[in-house]
């Protein structure tokens, strides 16, 4: 007698269905994977490659911050300059506080530490100065008419600043500033006339560029 047998466990269609599915998917798997990790691989290379140290959003000399305002750069350095407060001999003080948050040492009062603080633009890592951001850091002086008729104008000197207790504000300028660490630096100024408008730059060095940061207000 003929017996026909049958397999005890017949393939089946779903399951063969599940197996190209499976090989499918990791077929495509495999390429993404290699294309993102390649993508983050240039990312991190043209990262090492971009100039660090530029200040993101307000703070540039084109559009300086006011008292109070915090200056962000693109690696993580903040610096904040503190309102101004009046004191008794009609001097201002205030304070600069900076937030290293990169992951390198920086040097906020510069080398050698003399040159830490100053009034004249572009002389030192902290400069106060009479005028605008955007003034070329001398401001023209004025002109009145003289008592003499006929007589030429008379010319008034513009309006200065005297930075004052350099020693202090240079002192805590000069130590390096590590990592994830803070440090405030006391800043005491007088103008010449009262409501004369300032501006501070603070530009920290570092080992890389490192843009210059500005403020702009009145000392009233």
């Amino acid at each position: 007698m003929n017996t026909t047998s049958t397999p005890a466990h017949p393939p089946t269609s779903g399951n063969s269905n599940w197996v190209w599915a499976t090989v499918f998917g990791i077929v495509i798997a495999v390429p993404t994977t290699l294309i993102i990790l390649v993508a983050m691989a240039l990312a991190k290379f043209e990262d090492g490659l971009t100039q660090h140290g530029y200040v993101k959003g307000p703070g540039t000399v084109t559009e300086p911050l006011r008292a109070g305002g915090t200056a962000r750069y693109d690696d993580g350095l903040t610096i904040t300059v503190s309102p101004p407060h009046r004191e008794p001999d009609d001097s201002y003080s205030f304070t600069i506080t900076y937030d290293n948050g990169t992951d390198k040492e920086l040097r906020p009062g510069g080398t050698p530490p003399h040159t830490g603080v100053g009034t004249t633009r572009g002389y030192a890592p902290v400069v106060v100065r009479a005028g605008k951001a955007m003034d070329s850091g001398t401001p023209s002086p004025t002109f009145t008419s003289s008592a003499g008729l006929g007589s030429a104008p008379v010319p008034v000197p513009a309006p200065g600043v005297t930075f004052l207790d350099q020693d202090a504000s240079v002192t805590a300028l000069t130590p390096s500033l590590d990592t994830k660490q803070k440090r405030t630096v006391p800043v005491r100024v007088k103008p010449d006339r009262e409501g004369s408008l300032v501006t501070v730059e603070v530009a920290p060095e570092s080992s890389g560029y490192r843009e210059t940061a500005y403020w702009q207000f009145d000392l009233s």
